[in-house]
């Protein structure tokens, strides 16, 4: 029980209630004792003026000492006060040692001894608390001018009142037990209702660590608890969003090794095919002994296979430096401009390879790498002249929300199987007699640079003709 905070809490409650209770008991009794000794004293005093009373009313006392010589007279007061009153009463008188009492004697000894112990000059008054009796002894020296006449010696018992007390006592402490224990057990369920919510979020905080969340803690107070849950729940929210992000952070570094393992493995397979070709060639060509033609036709295949090659690296160091820091920094440029130099540098390969072009193009500043641009606009216009069906190619570039370059040629049926991965690398395809040398990773140089300088790259295949189209959102700044 002490492990727990409601455990710790009542116990401390019930320590300290404890104690309280048991500090106002002692209180309360003293006040008691005060009042029950109070009450005595004033008792005894008024019985005292009681008698002096009446001995006055009846016979009034001179100044002569044998004014209280009447004994009898005297007597007869003491006996109807001390039936009055229940006292015992008695009057010792000096001169002839003479003792004259009304009344049940309660101790003679106490009497005789506070006779004594006055010593005929003042009055005493001696409270006896014994085990079953509680009483009082008073004495009051009589003088008539400076002579001593006696001493009136008073017995009471108090026994009755001292029950009275205890009873009384007795309720309060009963009434404080029921009070207690009803105070006990509102506490206890007050404690409950409090630390509930603890013991929720404690459960709560174990799962969390087996990686078990509870969606939400209900806040069912404003307090301390309630706040201490808030930010648990906003706790709980953020790992949840942290485990959210590295399980994607996770899956990309994944799809990346991946993209990486593939990577290397097409590269090595791309690489594999024109070495083969060329060392093929060259140890025929070592062995001599060849006609014209087929030597000519080794040199241009090695020559070709070598191109390949060449072409394979440089496209591959184009995808390695995508991954580095940028070389150059991004400009406000015109794309009309830019897309009018490209065109015209391929103007001898458009006329050797009998191509048209089709070239529209709106006025239209963008923000982006000039270099990096220019790489993706000859990559896709280098892909129109491989693949073109019917020798055109229209480009075109419209400016409205954003910058829109347009790449379009006429193709073959291009497989299933990669019809949806023109984008990836090593992609490429070819029919029959139509054998392209590609590295494939052309498009998804495009790819990777547009997403450099913040475009998007994307195609659509309408039966026979290929649509590529670059979206630039960062226009002029």
């Amino acid at each position: 029980m002490l492990r727990t905070i409601k455990g710790k809490i009542t116990v401390g409650i019930v320590s300290i209630s404890i104690i309280v209770l048991i500090l106002i008991n002692l209180i309360i009794w003293g006040i008691f004792e005060n009042n029950l000794q109070t009450f005595i004293i004033n008792d005894m005093e008024k019985i005292r003026d009681i008698v002096f009373s009446e001995i006055k009313r009846q016979y009034p006392i001179s100044s002569e000492k044998n004014s209280l010589n009447n004994k009898n007279e005297i007597w007869s007061v003491l006996n109807t006060v001390s039936k009055q009153y229940d006292i015992y009463l008695s009057m010792n008188y000096f001169e002839d040692n003479f003792r004259q009492f009304a009344g049940e004697l309660l101790e003679e000894e106490s009497v005789e001894n506070i006779v004594l112990d006055s010593d005929k000059k003042s009055s005493l008054l001696y409270i006896h608390n014994q085990k079953t009796k509680l009483y009082a002894t008073y004495s009051y020296p009589i003088y008539i001018k400076d002579d001593y006449i006696g001493i009136f010696a008073f017995q009471k018992n108090y026994l009755n009142e001292y029950n009275n007390n205890i009873n009384l006592m007795i309720r309060i402490i009963f009434i404080q037990l029921i009070l207690f224990i009803v105070m006990i057990l509102v506490n206890y369920i007050w404690l409950k209702k409090t630390t509930d919510p603890l013991n929720d979020l404690a459960t709560a905080m174990t799962f969390v660590g087996q990686g078990k969340f509870s969606n939400g803690l209900k806040t069912r107070n404003n307090d301390e608890i309630g706040i201490l849950i808030d930010h648990f729940n906003k706790m709980e929210d953020q790992i949840m969003e942290q485990m959210r992000y590295l399980q994607l952070e996770k899956k990309k570094i994944e799809e990346l090794e991946k993209e990486s393992r593939d990577f290397f493995n097409y590269a090595t397979h791309e690489m594999k095919t024109p070495i083969t070709s060329i060392l093929g060639y060259t140890q025929l060509l070592q062995k001599g002994n060849l006609d014209k033609e087929v030597t000519e036709r080794a040199y241009s295949r090695i020559i070709a296979e070598s191109e390949r090659m060449y072409k394979l690296i440089q496209n591959m160091l184009v995808v390695a430096r995508c991954e580095q820091l940028e070389e150059y920094e991004p400009e406000n440029f015109n794309i009309k401009e830019l897309l009018a130099k490209i065109i015209y540098e391929f103007e001898l390969t458009f006329n050797k390879q009998k191509i048209n072009i089709y070239f529209d193009c709106d006025d239209a500043i963008i923000f982006a790498i000039k270099e990096e641009v220019r790489t993706i606009i000859k990559n896709l216009i280098d892909n129109g002249i491989k693949y073109s069906q019917d020798g055109k190619i229209s480009i075109k570039c419209k400016s409205e929300d954003y910058v829109c370059i347009i790449v379009e040629n006429k193709i073959l049926p291009i497989p299933k199987e990669i019809r949806e991965k023109l984008l990836e690398p090593f992609i490429k395809y070819n029919y029959g007699e139509h054998t392209q040398m590609s590295s494939g990773l052309g498009l998804f140089i495009c790819k990777e640079l547009a997403e450099k300088n913040k475009a998007c790259i994307d195609y659509k295949i309408y039966e026979d003709r290929i649509c590529f189209r670059i979206k630039f959102i960062n226009i002029e700044q």
